[in-house]
């Protein structure tokens, strides 16, 4: 039975190497802040804005450097995503799906490497639970499906799709490279929040994929190149749930700070209070919010420090669980802090023109993301205390 592991050690200290990135990020804040209104009415975030990302290098953040890419660690790309959360929370995660997908394509044939970095800056979007079907067919497979929220499938080359493979009658996961002309983006993204990322569904109607763009998950890497570095021997969904806690941490700490400015400037309708920043109303919602962060910054530090752990023993499925379990924690806490936010910012936050109203819209989303979601996540962390099985086919 799986047993609850033992605290890892602390945080991960950044990277000199790569400290860099996350001042681009921090740069980038300005321009995201302006084009976040834009994102929200395409649909979909703005090419200036996705061209700045891979100017950046922050698409590539996760690639081989063999690729041109960075091998950013895991501690200093949550940095990344916070930093870009604080302008936009859609941003920030369709950064986190190209730069975790380009993680994944690790594993494929240096063939089909070859073919996605033929572009200087690839983007790649993936979908990650098997919506497809596909069979056998001279020198590869044909693929038929359709996947939902595929986010940044608008500025992708290519798309990393889950699918069941059928072969001699015997079904097995497999991840399947197919490029842009071979998928079909629907219209159907209209939500409350994430609206930026463009999380369009995409089908894929009887297309041909060689056999040197396939990977069964059920199998090793297939890469020769990048074999030997231990860079690429994490498995990838605790790296991307851990990867992905950036986003509610950036979208949190933007509110906060929102928060603080704004209470030094207004009152509070209908009481005594002139100033906001005078009322002990607002150092109890001050505390709350403030703590909230921390705690949810303490969880996030503590899955990048367990990924490690499960690198070195990739089968212990109560490290994965806790990864995915402080992420879920972090993510609500994040939410929680927006929430005290919302509540002591007065009626006027609730038009779309205010800033606040993105980022309410945006973590309300997240929360519900299944690698996020907490009720969900929170039994099956239950289950692994209870000394039972996870019962979960990934984790």
């Amino acid at each position: 039975m799986a047993t609850e592991p033992e605290n890892p050690p602390g945080p991960c200290v950044p990277d000199s190497g790569t400290e860099h990135l996350v001042r681009a990020a921090a740069d980038l804040v300005p321009r995201l802040l302006a084009d976040a209104p834009k994102s929200r009415a395409l649909a979909r975030l703005t090419d200036e804005v996705v061209h700045a990302l891979a100017e950046a290098g922050l698409v590539t953040a996760l690639a081989p450097r063999s690729r041109g890419g960075s091998q950013v660690p895991l501690g200093d790309f949550v940095r990344i995503q916070e930093e870009l959360a604080r302008g936009c929370g859609s941003t920030s995660w369709v950064t986190g799906v190209y730069a975790a997908a380009l993680y994944m394509l690790s594993a494929f044939t240096d063939e089909a490497q070859d073919e996605v970095y033929a572009t200087a800056t690839p983007k790649s979007v993936a979908a990650f639970k098997p919506e497809g079907m596909a069979g056998p067919a001279s020198g590869g497979y044909r693929l038929t499906g359709t996947w939902r929220f595929c986010s940044g499938q608008h500025h992708a080359d290519w798309a990393l799709l889950s699918s069941i493979l059928v072969i001699d009658d015997v079904p097995q996961p497999a991840q399947f490279l197919i490029p842009r002309s071979d998928w079909v983006s629907a219209d159907d993204w209209e939500v409350t929040g994430l609206s930026g990322t463009g999380s369009a569904t995409l089908s894929v109607d009887d297309a041909f994929v060689p056999e040197h763009r396939v990977l069964p998950l059920t199998g090793p890497p297939r890469s020769v190149a990048l074999a030997g570095d231990p860079y690429f021997s994490i498995p990838f969904i605790p790296l991307f749930v851990t990867g992905a806690t950036g986003t509610p941490l950036g979208l949190a700490r933007a509110a906060v700070d929102l928060f603080g400015r704004r209470i030094r400037r207004r009152g509070i309708t209908y009481t005594p209070h002139e100033r906001q920043a005078e009322a002990t109303v607002t150092h109890l919602q001050l505390d709350t919010m403030s703590m909230k962060l921390e705690q949810a910054r303490f969880h996030a530090q503590r899955a990048v420090a367990t990924v490690p752990l499960v690198t070195e023993d990739p089968d212990n499925a109560a490290l994965r669980v806790r990864c995915r379990a402080d992420a879920a924690w972090a993510t609500k806490l994040c939410q929680e802090a927006i929430a005290v936010v919302r509540e002591g910012s007065g009626a006027s936050a609730i038009g779309l023109k205010d800033p606040l109203s993105l980022i309410v819209g945006d973590i309300d989303a997240l929360a519900l993301h299944s690698f996020l979601l907490h009720s969900s996540i929170a039994e099956l962390h239950g289950r692994v205390l209870a000394g039972l099985e996870p019962g979960v086919p990934y984790l």
